[in-house]
């Protein structure tokens, strides 16, 4: 079933060979256009598995299949839409030698190796952030810099002098553990994509189309691989803005998308301008703010939605009063009816999120965080999944590391030391040395026979695997066999907490009978697919308010969002002028924040509100802030704006307190009941 499109977007979507670059507006139905010109592709008679498409999130490539099979069928499951990451995981399990065992680190897990490696740097009795250290390791390997390459730069701090010494370190431990991190899944492939011949013109054979989403978010090695897959005249389709590039801190280069033409010869540029998300103010504001941005393709969008209320300015009192009119106005849309998941409260730092949360919870207004823990990343969940990795991958040490003790089993750190002087002295990984355990002298009887019952756990589930043994049956043999359900229950200070901990696990056994695993090889798969799902989970919305960094909330879209800390030092960010000894980049962009401000703008459908504190609070006496330098539009047509000064300290009117009262006796209720 085909859906109308407009003039700009059939363009796109009837594109012929070749490469192509569309640069598609904020809510100009990009997904609409890369699904339907896969369906015309297959309609055309390109076979499904021919078609490639890749993107960032699991989210965003389940929506794109959902909305892909939803247009052509069955057909249209054999389309392989992915992750960058996951496509790159898969060139890697076809690349390497059978039975050559990998696994892969997320980021808890490179965090972890990366603590193990400094304990032997000196720092006398500093604490280092290890994240500023994995930061400036992966902005490293995506400029693909070599530790050698990286040590012969001269240092402009100390975490560049660290970051130097632990690099080479860390890439022979994960070498040694046969284990590579998030960002290997796209240097690996993209080496042996140019080194090999043979693999190169495998895989472009394979892929005789290739899409890539949100193109503005790539680094320059996955733009490599996109060549290296497609050649520089290849079938190329890339959808992304430049206006929406924020990611330049991680690595992304927006050089990707006003390059194209010169990595892409004869590249057609297709621009798509009609939102059809947000009301004509909301579109005024959004193009006022990148009128002061330098472009390489000014865009202009526009809406055939006509009136709707103007974007409101708030200037509050103070940052309580901020945070007051939010929740009060979302508490009225509330009551009034207003359906919560089409609120959104977003920021620049999470630091602002902590009384906003506070005050929702007061309120009894249920909400999610974008960018919280997800299931896959509960400890009980984590530590399940390590005990399947240790099954398939012995040599997997921070997966060993995690759950030789758990649940708890008399295996301190003195034990992990003598463990790891004997695997040293004779070249043996972690887990070898624990199955020898009863040849080191100093440990003591009772821990010998604890690790012996480790080592038989991880045994049994290691041979059901071999046995063909269905994944989410070893799964729930590995949890009877170290009793985690009563070490769950034991553990919960109230049963409640300890059933949601348990339902975690489920959750895990659910996903496990989905993947219906039962080979080594789909276990492996299913393990590295599970590594991959944890940066990219969230919680599921249903009836709730979103609160979201500005971040978190790209390709969200909300009937009205409450946009905060519109501050000068906030947005942008305090560090565009001065940044910490922690940054990678010598500063934060300020044309980035002004598209991350843009980005914020631009997730409004209805109503905007641009709310400010006149007086922050924090660390100290309250401190006078000044309005964001993007608050400042030039002239703007009338109707579009409208500026607000709240006062809370203003007297409430009688039917106010009586609110408030009734309020404060029901949450009273509510806390006798529990």
């Amino acid at each position: 079933m085909s859906i109308p499109l407009n003039p700009a977007q059939k363009a796109a979507v009837e594109h012929g060979t070749g490469p192509a670059l569309v640069l598609a507006g904020a809510g100009s139905g990009k997904t609409r256009v890369i699904t339907q010109r896969i369906g015309r592709l297959i309609d055309q008679g390109t076979p499904p598995r021919a078609i490639t498409a890749v993107t960032f999130t699991n989210k965003a490539a389940e929506e794109m299949h959902e909305r892909l099979v939803a247009l052509c069928g069955e057909p249209g499951k054999d389309v392989w839409i992915s992750t960058f990451h996951a496509l790159g995981g898969e060139i890697m399990r076809q690349a390497m030698s059978k039975g050559e065992p990998f696994v892969v680190y997320d980021g808890a897990d490179t965090a972890g190796l990366i603590r193990e490696i400094l304990r032997e740097y000196k720092v006398g009795d500093k604490r280092v952030d290890v994240g500023a250290v994995i930061a400036r390791i992966s902005h490293a390997k995506n400029a693909m810099c070599s530790p050698e390459e990286l040590a012969a730069q001269a240092p402009d701090s100390e975490y560049d002098e660290i970051a130097q010494w632990v690099f080479p370190r860390y890439e022979s431990a994960l070498k040694r553990l046969r284990a590579f991190d998030f960002d290997d899944l796209i240097l690996w492939p993209l080496k042996k994509l140019t080194e090999d011949e043979g693999l190169r013109e495998q895989w472009r054979k394979k892929i005789r189309y290739m899409l890539v989403d949100e193109f503005q978010d790539t680094n320059r090695a996955q733009l490599l691989v996109v060549k290296a897959l497609t050649g520089a005249t290849g079938n190329v389709f890339c959808v992304g803005d430049d206006d929406q590039s924020i990611y330049g801190w991680r690595g992304a280069d927006i050089a990707n998308v006003i390059d194209f033409p010169k990595h892409f010869p004869g590249a057609k540029i297709l621009a798509l301008e009609q939102n059809y998300r947000s009301r004509k103010p909301v579109l005024d504001v959004s193009n006022a703010v990148m009128e002061g941005q330098v472009r390489a393709f000014p865009k202009r969008l526009f809406t055939d939605k006509p009136g709707g209320p103007p974007v409101k300015i708030v200037a509050c009192d103070s940052s309580e009063g901020e945070v007051k009119f939010v929740v009060d106005g979302i508490q009225k849309l509330v009551n009034e009816g207003y359906r919560k998941r089409e609120i959104g409260v977003l920021y620049r730092s999470n630091v602002l999120a902590k009384a906003v949360e506070e005050a929702m919870r007061l309120a009894a207004i249920p909400y999610r965080m974008i960018g919280g823990n997800s299931v896959y990343e509960r400890r009980e969940v984590k530590d399940l999944i390590a005990y399947l990795r240790i099954s398939l991958h012995p040599h997997d040490e921070i997966a060993v590391r995690r759950v030789v003790n758990y649940p708890a089993r008399g295996v301190g750190d003195v034990t992990i030391a003598r463990l790891e002087r004997f695997a040293r002295a004779r070249g043996v990984t972690l887990f070898q040395a624990i199955e020898r355990a009863g040849e080191i002298d100093d440990i003591p009887a009772g821990t010998k026979e604890s690790l012996r019952v480790f080592v038989g756990v991880v045994k049994e589930a290691k041979a059901k695997i071999h046995q063909n043994v269905p994944l989410l049956e070893v799964a729930k043999h590995v949890t009877a066999a170290v009793r985690l359900k009563e070490d769950i229950v034991a553990a919960g200070p109230t049963a409640i907490a300890a059933g949601k901990r348990w339902t975690n696990i489920e959750m895990l056994y659910r996903t496990l009978e989905k993947a219906d695993a039962k080979t080594p090889g789909e276990a492996s798969q299913v393990l590295t697919r599970l590594t991959l799902r944890f940066a990219d989970e969230e919680e599921e919305q249903g009836e709730k308010v979103t609160l979201s960094t500005l971040h978190g909330s790209k390709g969200l879209e909300f009937g009205t969002v409450y946009f905060i800390g519109c501050d000068e030092g906030i947005i942008p960010h305090s560090r565009t002028e001065n940044p910490k000894a922690t940054d990678v980049l010598a500063t934060i962009n300020a044309g980035e924040e002004r598209r991350l401000f843009y980005v914020g703008v631009t997730r409004a459908k209805e109503q905007l509100y641009l709310v400010r504190a006149r007086t922050r609070s924090g660390r100290g006496p309250a401190r006078a802030t000044t309005a964001s330098r993007f608050l400042s539009f030039p002239a703007l047509p009338p109707g579009t704006l409208e500026r607000v000064n709240y006062d809370s300290q203003a007297p409430l009117a009688p039917m106010e307190i009586a609110a408030q009262a009734r309020k404060f006796r029901e949450s009273l209720l509510a806390l006798k009941k529990k």
